[in-house]
C-alpha cells in the first residue's frame, strides 16, 4: 500500500509541476526546471506503480499456488511428514486408539521397542491386528538377500515377533483381542491404521537398510484419500491372509 502511495505522490507532483509550468510567463527561468522536475517525477512514479503492480501480481501468483497445495494437503487428510521413522513415537496410537491394524515386513524390531505399551494395549477393550510376511512363502528369501540376511535368519525373526505378541498378550491383563495373519504376498510399505489416522512408511527399492520418511494422515471425508486407499486395501489384504494366532479374553 506504501509503494502505491509514493507512486501516486510522485505522478500528482509531476502533473502538478507540468500545470504550473503552463501557468509560468513564457521565458521563465523556472520552466527548463520544472521541465526536467516533471518529466523525473511522472517516469519515477510511473515506473513505481508498474513494478509494484508486476510485483503483486507475482506474489498473488505465488500465494494461489501455495493456497491451492495447502488445500489439496487438508483435503487429502496429510497432516505431517517426518525424514527419519526414529523420530516418531508410535505410543498414542498404540494407547489411544480402539482398533490398530500393523502391517510389516517381520516387525521384531518395533514389536521388541513397543512391548510394554503393546502388553498395556491388550490390558484394554482393544482390537489390534498384526500383518507380517509368511514364513513359509517364496518373498522371504527375496528379503533376506535384500536386508544382508539369511533365510532362516528371516523366517525366525518372523516367528520370534509372533512370540513377542503372545507374550506381551499373556503379560497383559488380557481384554484386548489380537490377531496375528500371514500375509499372502508381501508389504509395499508398513502401515499403521488406526480409526482415524494412517501412518505410513515406504520401503526403499535398493537393496541394504536406509533412514526412512514417515507420512502421517489423519481421517478426512474424501473417499479417495490415503486413509480410504488403506483401509481398503488393508480389508482386501484381510481377506486373502491366513490367520496364524488369535488371542481374546
Amino acid at each position: 500500500m506504501r509503494a502505491y502511495v509514493i507512486a501516486s505522490i510522485l505522478i500528482i507532483l509531476g502533473l502538478s509541476s507540468i500545470a504550473y509550468k503552463g501557468s509560468l510567463a513564457t521565458g521563465n527561468w523556472m520552466i527548463p526546471y520544472l521541465s526536467d522536475v516533471s518529466s523525473a517525477l511522472l517516469v519515477g512514479g510511473l515506473l513505481s506503480l508498474l513494478f509494484k503492480i508486476f510485483q503483486d501480481k507475482e506474489s498473488e501468483s505465488t500465494l494461489r499456488r501455495l493456497l491451492r497445495i495447502h488445500d489439496s494437503v487438508d483435503e487429502l487428510g496429510l497432516r505431517e511428514i517426518l525424514p527419519e521413522v526414529q523420530s516418531y513415537s508410535y505410543t498414542n496410537i498404540i494407547a489411544d486408539s480402539d482398533s490398530l491394524s500393523i502391517v510389516m515386513n517381520d516387525g521384531l524390531r518395533w514389536i521388541g521397542n513397543n512391548t510394554v505399551h503393546l502388553q498395556d494395549r491388550f490390558s484394554k477393550k482393544t482390537e489390534t491386528e498384526f500383518f507380517l510376511v509368511d514364513p513359509d512363502s517364496s518373498f522371504v528369501k527375496c528379503l533376506a538377500e535384500k536386508t544382508s540376511g539369511t533365510e532362516n535368519d528371516l523366517k525366525k525373526k518372523i516367528k520370534d515377533a509372533w512370540q513377542r505378541i503372545e507374550d506381551a498378550y499373556n503379560k497383559s491383563n488380557k481384554k484386548g483381542r489380537v490377531k496375528i495373519y500371514k500375509i499372502k504376498s508381501y508389504p509395499t510399505k508398513s502401515m499403521f491404521f488406526t480409526e482415524d489416522s494412517l501412518i505410513e512408511t515406504p520401503y526403499q527399492t535398493a537393496s541394504g537398510r536406509a533412514s526412512i520418511p514417515v507420512f502421517i494422515y489423519e481421517k478426512v471425508a474424501r473417499q479417495d484419500a490415503p486413509y480410504y486407499f488403506a483401509k481398503r486395501d488393508i480389508d482386501a489384504m484381510r481377506a486373502e491372509s491366513t490367520l496364524e494366532k488369535e488371542f481374546k479374553s
